[in-house]
């Protein structure tokens, strides 16, 4: 196992609908760089949480955050 941590998916920020967006799981202890910071109006990371329905439920459960893991070999 490299690192774990949670499924997120791309938000625009300045209408905050839902588009296309790859998923990507991201580290419970990301890298942070705040002196590089610059604002162009993205897409911000967000959470990925379970709905019922898309997914199966159980073992998911509805409106919770997925968790994720990258391994190696």
């Amino acid at each position: 196992m490299e690192y774990s941590g949670y499924l997120v998916s791309g938000r625009n920020v300045d209408t905050y609908d839902v588009s296309a967006s790859n998923y990507a799981c991201l580290d419970t202890t990301p890298e942070t760089n705040n002196y590089d910071y610059k604002n162009e109006n993205g897409k911000l990371m967000v959470l990925v949480e379970a709905k019922c329905g898309s997914l199966a439920c159980p073992p998911y459960v509805d409106n919770r955050e997925i968790t994720c893991v990258v391994c190696s070999k």
